[in-house]
């Protein structure tokens, strides 16, 4: 018998609406899911993880600003432990400089 807690992230019956599949942040039920686990076995790094994720993804959309997921190549994702797209198209649009950078 093999126990995934990425099947319980994608329970229909707590994430129906948007789709368990879809990547929402902001769904009202996000506290309920697993990824760091829960209880006394929940991961000890999982504020840093959080917190190293928007400070890297604000960095990029501040650097790169015309930085777009490329909607011709949806990332489907992938995997039992840690379910991540396996590629992730972006399309980059350059802007004209707008005066000096901080």
């Amino acid at each position: 018998m093999t126990v995934s807690i990425a099947g319980a992230n994608r329970d229909p019956a707590v994430f129906a609406d948007p789709a368990p599949d879809r990547f929402d942040l902001r769904r009202p039920n996000a506290r309920l899911h697993l990824a760091f686990a829960q209880g006394p076995h929940f991961c000890l790094g999982a504020h840093a993880a959080r917190l190293e994720t928007r400070a890297a993804v604000a960095l990029l959309l501040r650097e790169l600003p015309g930085l777009r997921l490329d909607p011709d190549r949806p990332a489907a994702p992938r995997g039992l432990v840690f379910r991540k797209p396996e590629h992730l198209y972006v399309l980059w649009m350059r802007s004209a400089p707008t005066g000096p950078r901080p």
